[in-house]
């Protein structure tokens, strides 16, 4: 059974604010959820069947663009983690880890490296990396359409085009969002096809986009640019978990980021896919990431 936010609470002046949810006593020790591409904080509803549900505080937002978040056309990902820093200030929080999920990685990165000592450690489920002539190579060929529509089609025409599908419909938009759906690996699917799970994450995407395509032409341009901070210079440990079947992110990403991090340790998990992967292994990852044992 998943289990709704505790708390949840808009922070930071208008244009800026970001929507915060959080699960568990203030006492705990302290997770912050990355989400990925396209998501929302609502994706902290899953940690809530875990083994270790009681053992942390878990905090996660909505990124700008995202959900309820205000657009912040000029966001990075040092911006954001700039943000989050005034955020756990305020809150008092002093040391913390960080769970991040897919295409959340440019900013949990960002965080981890804005943050040193403070950051205890990282995981990273399914994270990209940054855009490499190599990775390149690795990406499927509907993200090597997106990569160079996002870099040759001028910002005003994209935005036109990407708002046009929006207004047409919501469910034509979360039809190109999800359009190789089809394609998915079985272990994938499997996930889509729970009757709880699957219904679960088109909500969540209803929810994340709920303001039009913002959100994800921002991080589109996120992506397909250097992510603008030194990765090598994150010195906490690190872990990488990725599927061996991961046909959204290549595994690939998940090496080359093992050999950029210092501190890095990579759990390449068979038989599991790019959604899978932190579903049926979701008390391994916390466990790790918590440094618990059950």
């Amino acid at each position: 059974m998943m289990q709704k936010h505790d708390r949840s609470y808009s922070f930071g002046k208008k244009g800026r604010r970001l929507f915060v949810q959080e699960w568990g006593e203030p006492g705990l020790p302290v997770v912050l959820l990355v989400h990925g591409f396209p998501g929302c904080a609502d994706h902290g509803n899953l940690m809530s069947s875990s083994s270790y549900w009681k053992s942390f505080r878990l905090i996660a937002m909505d990124r700008p663009g995202y959900g309820k978040s205000d657009v912040q056309t000029d966001l990075t990902p040092m911006a954001f983690a700039e943000q989050i820093r005034t955020l756990l200030d305020k809150k008092e929080i002093q040391q913390f880890s960080i769970l991040s999920v897919s295409g959340g990685a440019p900013y949990s990165m960002a965080l981890a490296y804005l943050m040193k000592e403070r950051v205890l450690r990282m995981t990273s489920v399914a994270g990209v990396a940054p855009m490499t002539l190599r990775n390149f190579s690795y990406m499927n060929s509907r993200q090597k359409k997106t990569w160079a529509m996002r870099n040759f089609v001028p910002e005003r025409v994209l935005r036109f085009g990407m708002n046009m599908v929006w207004k047409s419909s919501l469910e034509k938009f979360e039809q190109l969002v999800f359009t190789e759906m089809e394609t998915f690996n079985e272990h994938d699917r499997r996930v889509f096809a729970d009757p709880v799970v699957g219904p679960f994450l088109t909500e969540t995407m209803r929810q994340a986009l709920r303001q039009g395509p913002c959100g994800i032409l921002h991080d589109m341009r996120v992506y397909s640019k250097s992510w603008g901070f030194p990765i090598n210079e994150i010195q906490c440990p690190v872990t990488l978990w990725h599927g061996s079947d991961d046909d959204v992110v290549h595994p690939r990403f998940a090496s080359d980021m093992r050999d950029r991090l210092p501190k890095a340790r990579l759990n390449l998990i068979s038989n599991e896919g790019h959604y899978s992967l932190p579903m049926n292994c979701r008390d391994a990852i916390l466990g790790d990431l918590l440094g618990l044992e059950l």
